[in-house]
């Protein structure tokens, strides 16, 4: 979980959201992760989306 740790980490520092209580850090860690795993997920299925329609114009 190190490497998710520091992109978290990252996260929240250059965004400047507060960081986690120690004994919220792992639920902050997953709740963060998953919301930009999601956001990274679909704009990659947006640009395949948008891709494949002006393809097939």
């Amino acid at each position: 979980m190190g490497l998710i740790q520091g992109v978290v980490d990252g996260f929240i520092m250059t965004v400047g959201i507060t960081p986690p209580k120690p004994e919220n850090k792992r639920s902050a860690t997953i709740f963060i992760a998953t919301g930009l795993l999601g956001t990274v997920v679909g704009i990659i299925a947006l640009f395949v989306f948008v891709l494949t329609v002006m393809l097939h114009r």
